[in-house]
């Protein structure tokens, strides 16, 4: 084991052990909070990305687990973890997916101190047929460029001074 490494497994030991520190302000307390959400807004049939998102958590030592409707999900990348501040940590982990409309989606999360598991459930909601969002886009916009042309028209018209031949 290379310095580096027994330099992080020791801040574990001792990340651990204050989490063991009856009701101290070094160790917050509270349990992993997760979240689910999609990068991109969501469409059907259009690659995407689930994040789950995992909050109020210290020590930050846990794993996390995807499934598809009830089947574990293969091939998920690694955990991301950060601090956030005091003794507080958060994680990030992401799912490429295309959604369909029958999906269920789960990130469950177990925090490896004291086993408590956290799940999050995803199920698509909202999903806007893949052009519909840019038609109606397009036409306030245009809409909007139209009623800008007779607005200025108006103006000009009615504040127009007639010439005087003086």
């Amino acid at each position: 084991m290379d310095r580096e490494q027994r330099r992080g497994a020791a801040l574990l030991g001792l990340l651990q052990l204050l989490w063991l520190l009856p009701s101290s302000q070094t160790a917050p307390e509270g349990v992993p909070v997760v979240d689910m959400f999609t990068l991109k807004p969501l469409e059907f049939g259009k690659p995407n990305t689930l994040v789950c998102f995992v909050s109020n958590l210290f020590p930050p030592t846990l794993t996390v687990n995807w499934r598809h409707h009830l089947d574990p999900v293969e091939g998920i990348g690694p955990t991301f973890v950060s601090a956030v501040d005091e003794l507080s940590f958060q994680a990030f982990s992401y799912l490429n997916f295309t959604p369909a409309p029958s999906d269920l989606f789960s990130c469950i999360v177990t925090h490896k101190i004291d086993n408590h598991t956290a799940i999050a459930y995803w199920v698509p909601h909202n999903a806007l047929p893949s052009d519909l969002l840019e038609n109606v886009l397009c036409g306030v916009a245009f809409g909007l460029g139209v009623l800008g042309i007779i607005v200025g028209l108006v103006l000009i018209i009615y504040f127009r001074k007639p010439c005087s031949g003086d």
